[in-house]
């Protein structure tokens, strides 16, 4: 065999995988799992309580948005928050088995193909500030990308970056006797979709608030009060605490086997955006082991 012939690791050469990790192409980073996991779409026509059913099980856990769909053409996107902040204004029964997808989904859609940077991707996000992306597959329909899918990508790295490098940000509390309209628009203030219970490792997201509403309340329906509700009313759960030592490859491999992925260190809290938005960092090479 020749002496010029190079090493490959994940198809790319030791040449190569010397530029940063952002520089590589999606089919580059994940030639075997880019289309892995499937859109799950919604006709603009659809009500809003059939949004929230399908929302309820996914969110965290395997899709965060919804793909809306004009006939087979994707033209937006759905997820829990959207959902809440239209609650804010309508918390009603009617809301959920009246109104139309298509007036209140977000139309601001990225759609990549395999050869869309890493870098691009993550500048796309930033921009629509929602980390979520769809990508066509080979069975002629979409598949998902999320901030999730690229904890495979921080995986790959080749760094010793640690959780303590990421950019800090402050916990985001809640108290327990705060109704959940102040919960709600917390959320939307800070621009999370989970807070902290103060004085304890318990969290709310966005995904405890549509389960709740899909499964015990039924929609709201002959829920007259919602936005009053007590957080005790509510199933939390708790956030894994972590070191701030650990690397970022290994944080990454730690949430991705994680059902819903949140971690918590002394002084922060950590969730797969946060992880995704450090990939655009020009420190971090591929690994070669």
């Amino acid at each position: 065999m020749s002496m010029s012939v190079k090493t490959e690791i994940n198809g790319l050469s030791k040449q190569n995988i010397a530029q940063p990790i952002c520089n590589f192409s999606l089919a580059d980073l994940l030639p075997n799992t880019l289309t892995d996991i499937p859109a799950v779409s919604i006709s603009m026509l659809d009500k809003v309580e059939a949004a929230a059913g399908l929302l309820s099980p996914h969110l965290e856990s395997f899709v965060d948005s919804l793909v809306v769909t004009d006939g087979e053409r994707p033209v937006g996107s759905l997820d829990g928050m959207e959902i809440m902040r239209e609650i804010l204004k309508n918390p009603t029964f009617d809301f959920f088995i009246n109104t139309e997808i298509g007036k209140i989904k977000n139309v601001q859609l990225v759609i990549v193909t395999k050869h869309t940077k890493l870098s691009d991707l993550l500048n796309l996000w930033k921009e629509t500030g929602k980390a979520f992306a769809i990508i066509s597959n080979q069975y002629h329909g979409y598949s998902a990308i999320s901030a999730r899918k690229l904890l495979e990508v921080g995986s790959l790295c080749d760094t010793d970056m640690s959780v303590k490098d990421l950019p800090k940000k402050s916990i985001v509390t809640f108290q327990k006797d705060q109704p959940m309209r102040e919960i709600i628009y917390k959320m939307y203030k800070n621009k999370t979709r989970r807070l902290i219970l103060e004085g304890t490792s318990l969290f709310i997201s966005d995904r405890h608030i549509i389960e709740k509403i899909a499964t015990d309340l039924t929609f709201l329906h002959q829920t007259d009060n919602f936005l009053d509700m007590q957080i005790s009313e509510f199933k939390l759960d708790n956030v894994k605490m972590i070191s701030g030592e650990i690397t970022i490859p290994e944080i990454s491999k730690i949430m991705h086997n994680m059902h819903f992925p949140y971690v918590m260190t002394e002084n922060r809290v950590i969730s797969p955006w946060d992880v995704a938005l450090i990939l655009a960092s020009k420190k971090l090479k591929f690994s070669s082991s």
